[in-house]
C-alpha cells in the first residue's frame, strides 16, 4: 500500500478519524499524484520529453471545514525524502516579494529575476506545499503566473489548498484579464479536485475542544488548526509589526484579536516582559504551538516562557498551547524549578478557563 493510503488507514484504524468519502477519495488522488511524482528517474524521463500533458501542480479546493490542511499535512508528512517545504501562502509570498527586492540590487538582467528566484527554489525543494491559497492584490498577481511558469519549468510539484476553483481565483480583481493566463495554466497543468462535503468538520471538532495538547503530531496540528480557523471566522489573517522604545515585535498570523506563534517566536529571541505586554493589547486568545521541555541548555527560553505566562494569566488572556509534554508532567530547568511549579498551576488554572 502508498504511503500516504497506509497513515491514513492507520488513523481510521485507531479510530483517530472517521470515513468520509470525499476525504478517502482525495487521499487516493493525492496518493498516486505523489507516486507519479516522487521517482527521480520517472521526473528524468518527464523533463527529457517535455510532455504538455505532465501535471505538476495538485490543487485542492472547498468551503471551510472539509479537511483539505488535515489532508496535505498528512501528504508533507508521507514524504520521507528531505526535499519538500510547506508555508502558509501568505508567507511565501511575503518571502519572494523580499527576495525579488534583494535581486534587484544584485542583478542587473532584471527579466531573469524570477527565473533565478524558481531556479533557487528548485535547487532547495521538489515538493512545495500551501496552505490557503488565494491572490488578494496586483503585484501578487502579476508575480504568480511566471513564477508558477518557471517552478514547473524547474520540476517543482505544487500541492494547495483553497476555497475556490481556479476560475474564481482573484475575481474582480484589479486588472484581472492580466490574470486570466496563470488562471489557464494552473487548469492545464493541475489535477482539480473538488473536496466539498456536507458536515463541517471544524463544528465537530470545536464542540468536544481541548486547550492543551500534550503532542505536536499530524492529528493535533489538525484540531489546532480547526480551533484557530473557527476563532478567526472570515477575517484576514496577518503579521502585524508593532513598535515602541525602537523596538519591533511582530504579532504572528493575527486575525479577529486572535494570534498564532510558535514557541520560539515568543520565547526563542530576546524578548521581554514589556513585550508581551504590548501584545496583550492586540490580542483576546492567543495560540502557541511546540512548546518544550525545559531543562539547563533551555534555561533563556524556559524564563521567558514563565514571564509570558504570568502576563497572559494577569491579563486573563485565552490560551491554546501544543507541547511535548503534558503540563503536568513538563521538565524544568534546576534554577528554575520552583518558579516554574507557580507557572504550571497558572497553566492548569487557564486551561480550565479556555473560552472557544
Amino acid at each position: 500500500m502508498k504511503r500516504l493510503q497506509s497513515i491514513y488507514q492507520e488513523l481510521l484504524a485507531s479510530e483517530q478519524i472517521e470515513f468520509v468519502q470525499n476525504q478517502h477519495q482525495t487521499i487516493l488522488h493525492l496518493s498516486d499524484f505523489l507516486e507519479e511524482n516522487a521517482s527521480t528517474f520517472r521526473n528524468y524521463i518527464k523533463n527529457f520529453f517535455k510532455r504538455k500533458d505532465a501535471k505538476n501542480c495538485f490543487y485542492l479546493h472547498g468551503k471551510v471545514g472539509v479537511g483539505k490542511t488535515f489532508i496535505i499535512n498528512l501528504a508533507f508528512d508521507s514524504i520521507s525524502k528531505k526535499a519538500k517545504k510547506k508555508i502558509h501562502f501568505h508567507d511565501f509570498m511575503i518571502g519572494i516579494h523580499d527576495k525579488l527586492h534583494q535581486l534587484r540590487k544584485e542583478n542587473s538582467n532584471k527579466d531573469k529575476l524570477i527565473s533565478k528566484l524558481a531556479k533557487d527554489l528548485s535547487n532547495e525543494t521538489d515538493f512545495l506545499f500551501f496552505d490557503e491559497f488565494q491572490v488578494t492584490n496586483i503585484a501578487d498577481a502579476m508575480i504568480l503566473g511566471h513564477l508558477f511558469e518557471q517552478l514547473f519549468e524547474n520540476n517543482v510539484f505544487v500541492i494547495l489548498t483553497t476555497n475556490s476553483h481556479p476560475d474564481h481565483l482573484y475575481k474582480e480583481g484589479l486588472q484581472r484579464e492580466l490574470f486570466l493566463p496563470f488562471i489557464e495554466m494552473i487548469k492545464t497543468k493541475s489535477v482539480v479536485i473538488d473536496i466539498d462535503i456536507e458536515q463541517d468538520f471544524r463544528k465537530k471538532n470545536i464542540n468536544n475542544s481541548q486547550s492543551f495538547f500534550s503532542s505536536n503530531d499530524t492529528v493535533t496540528k489538525l484540531k489546532i488548526e480547526d480551533i484557530y480557523n473557527h476563532l478567526i471566522g472570515s477575517e484576514p489573517v496577518i503579521d502585524k509589526k508593532i513598535e515602541f522604545k525602537k523596538r519591533t515585535f511582530v504579532i504572528r498570523r493575527l486575525a479577529n484579536r486572535v494570534a498564532r506563534f510558535s514557541f520560539f517566536d515568543l520565547c526563542g529571541s530576546t524578548t521581554s516582559p514589556e513585550d508581551f505586554i504590548n501584545l496583550t493589547s492586540h490580542i483576546d486568545t492567543i495560540i502557541i504551538e511546540g512548546v518544550p521541555d525545559f531543562g539547563n541548555d533551555n534555561i533563556n527560553e524556559q524564563e521567558r516562557f514563565i514571564n509570558l505566562i504570568d502576563v497572559l494569566y494577569d491579563r486573563e488572556i485565552n490560551l491554546l498551547m501544543s507541547s511535548m509534554s503534558s503540563v503536568e508532567k513538563m521538565k524544568s530547568s534546576k534554577k528554575l524549578n520552583e518558579k516554574f511549579k507557580r507557572t504550571k498551576s497558572r497553566l492548569i488554572e487557564m486551561k480550565s478557563k479556555f473560552k472557544v
